[in-house]
């Protein structure tokens, strides 16, 4: 699926279209991250292939698929963005805070960055895993955004192996891939929950939704989502355990 084919630079982002508002902001806020995320993520495996030209050909086969696709996913939640700034959502203020989380983990060795990187990419493909099972987290209709998101989650699965691979490829030992992980999940939890709260006030403040009606939203989804958030929480711990090389 292309960019293109989801017309996502055209939609109006000013009603919920994920059943409720807060679920809404949720995958909202998720779009935000996206765009510096996965420019991280590119940079890394980027890095990789330039210092590992006698590396698998698979692999770099693999890599260079990979890039392509992060490209594409980083253009389409670009355009995705650019429809919540033309709904009046300070978008672009939020995702400098984003950039500027991002830009201190930059400056890390090649490595710790491809560490940060699959652990990145085990987050989203856990989430990408549940989104796919089924309405709890996303929209069975059949609208733009929920064909982005579904697009996205499918590709994400598709090739969550390839951080990995570069791991053992680049033997990056356990304790470095393990804290790795802690990291992200800390950089991650707190950032969504960051934007997720800023979109909410602003949809308050412009009298889009109460905060009660928000609440209700918010814990009617975490009731939802308990047994998903149980199996993300059981396959995290798996990440944990050692690697065979």
């Amino acid at each position: 699926m292309t960019t293109a084919g989801l017309d996502i630079d055209g939609a109006d982002r000013a009603a919920p279209w994920n059943g409720d508002a807060f679920r809404t902001r949720l995958f909202d806020a998720l779009s935000l991250l996206l765009p510096c995320g996965e420019a991280f993520v590119i940079q890394a495996v980027s890095d990789w292939q330039a210092v590992s030209p006698q590396a698998d050909a698979h692999l770099r086969s693999q890599a260079e698929r990979f890039v392509r696709e992060e490209v594409s996913h980083q253009r389409a939640h670009r355009l995705y963005n650019d429809g919540l700034a033309r709904s009046g959502v300070p978008s672009q203020a939020l995702e400098q805070r984003v950039e500027s989380a991002v830009h201190e983990l930059a400056a890390l060795d090649l490595r710790t960055r491809l560490a940060l990187s699959a652990a990145f990419e085990h987050l989203t493909a856990l989430l990408s895993a549940e989104v796919l099972r089924g309405p709890v987290w996303l929209t069975a209709s059949p609208c733009r955004e929920s064909r982005l998101w579904r697009w996205h989650c499918e590709e994400e699965l598709a090739h969550r192996h390839v951080t990995t691979d570069l791991l053992r490829a680049s033997r990056v030992g356990y304790l470095r891939r393990t804290g790795s992980l802690v990291l992200a999940t800390c950089y991650l939890g707190i950032d969504v929950a960051r934007l997720v709260f800023a979109l909410c006030a602003h949809d308050v403040r412009r009298g889009a939704v109460g905060r009660g009606r928000l609440l209700l939203q918010a814990c009617g989804l975490t009731w939802r989502t308990c047994p998903g958030v149980a199996r993300m929480a059981a396959a995290w711990l798996g990440y944990l355990l050692p690697v065979r090389r």
